[in-house]
């Protein structure tokens, strides 16, 4: 069913809906609340953000790194942004993990109202809908119980969208380098907007990437720096974990080596040779028939604006690079896929320039099921099955999200008739 279509049905039940999607949602969303990973609530927060600013508050600006444990246990942004968690810890230990919850929650709504809003008349009922994908999403209560901050970039990346399609390229530059700051796989943008020449979007994005660096260089010294990109960065260039919350090409193809022994395994590997075979050819797919689509594109007609002062490529190619970004990182944590509720909410309001056929319409929805489903690992014994399971089902959001990357591909390919690539006398292109 295309987003139009549910749309228009919708419609002829809108306090039904609505009924149904926040009680329904809500209920389904308290169930995988139980279930859900991490077993320990609220982990990420207490193994990383409370202690690194409980220190910040103790030590004040004579602070050092390393701020916590190092590597995957410890605190691993960039040090400068430890100080953003320095208020929850005034708070006590257990009204700091709530008060960070509830912050947490209320950048979740605010995404979704911000998402709801951006949509054509007659998808306007289509609100409800998406808070439902939002209330049972996977990875969206993993990252809540984690105490993570993917929900809240989340935020950072809409609104970054919102200001981009307003004309205010660097305001949403300077949103889009604090969100590569705190999750650097979200650099690729800085990489495509160059590519692209939107030359105001990257100042703004290095300006915040270059405060960031600064104001942690003052603070911490160079030393400082250097030993947090050893214990934060480096180690995930070069290695690979084979756990089973690591969705992506380098996490899908370590454990089709490693199995079921590794599932809950976070120290980084050194790939096998075979393995860094593959993924530079999967990589050199993706990157290369993204590149080329958008070499085709800028060949023909500039397309006119269907958002805001955005083409149908420029909605097209935003979401194009989250999901490339999420997908061949070399960690992508399950709830990253969270992210991909933006392309879900362009979709539903109708602003995502998708074919509307039943190609699309499989692929979009198969992307959803699998990118929604719930963090959880259940106890099982070694066997054949368990091994198989481990190597294929586990991999289930990184498949979601390939499923993602292949109709925003599709989309971006039929966004460009043929006619408009054929050259005239004098080389240039133009429509006959």
């Amino acid at each position: 069913m295309s987003a139009a279509s549910l749309a228009r049905k919708l419609a002829s039940n809108r306090i039904a809906v609505w009924i149904a999607c926040v009680l329904g949602g809500s209920a389904i969303h308290l169930y995988l609340w139980q279930i859900s990973e991490p077993p320990d609530l609220f982990s990420d927060f207490y193994k990383a953000y409370y202690p690194a600013a409980e220190y910040l508050l103790e030590k004040g600006l004579s602070a050092t790194w390393p701020l916590t444990e190092a590597a995957a246990g410890g605190f691993v942004n960039i040090p400068i942004v430890a100080w953003l968690f320095v208020p929850f810890v005034m708070l006590g230990e257990e009204e700091a993990g709530w008060a960070f919850l509830a912050f947490g929650a209320a950048a979740a709504l605010a995404a979704w109202w911000l998402l709801a809003r951006m949509r054509r008349a007659e998808a306007m009922n289509t609100a409800p809908l998406l808070l439902l994908l939002g209330l049972v999403n996977g990875p969206m209560i993993n990252s809540l119980r984690e105490g993570n901050t993917t929900h809240i970039i989340l935020l950072l990346i809409v609104l970054a969208f919102v200001l981009w399609r307003s004309g205010w390229d660097f305001a949403a530059g300077l949103l889009l380098g604090l969100c590569a700051v705190i999750k650097l796989p979200l650099l690729l943008f800085g990489a495509y907007y160059v590519l692209r020449g939107k030359w105001r979007v990257v100042v703004g994005g290095v300006t915040s990437i270059a405060t960031a660096v600064l104001l942690s260089l003052a603070d911490y010294g160079l030393q400082g720096n250097i030993g947090w990109y050893k214990d934060s960065v480096e180690p995930f260039l070069g290695g690979v974990i084979p756990a089973f919350n690591v969705q992506s090409i380098d996490g899908f193809l370590v454990r089709l080596w490693t199995g079921e022994g590794r599932l809950h395994d976070w120290d980084p590997m050194v790939p096998e040779v075979l393995h860094k075979v593959i993924r530079n050819i999967l990589f050199l797919l993706v990157y290369g028939g993204a590149i080329w689509l958008g070499w085709r594109a800028t060949r023909a007609e500039p397309p006119p604006a269907i958002n805001g002062r955005l083409s149908a490529r420029d909605t097209l190619e935003f979401v194009l690079v989250i999901t490339i970004a999420i997908i061949t990182s070399p960690i992508s944590w399950t709830h990253y896929y969270l992210l991909l509720l933006v392309a879900w909410g362009l979709y539903l309001g109708g602003q995502l320039p998708v074919p509307d056929d039943r190609t699309t319409r499989w692929l979009m929805w198969m992307s959803l099921a699998l990118t929604s489903l719930p963090v959880v690992i259940p106890e099982h014994s070694p066997n054949l099955i368990t091994e198989v399971l481990a190597r294929t089902v586990v991999s289930a959001w990184f498949f979601g999200g390939l499923l993602m990357l292949a109709a925003l591909l599709r989309a971006l390919w039929k966004l460009v008739p043929s006619n408009t690539l054929q050259p005239n006398h004098a080389g240039s292109h133009v429509t006959p």
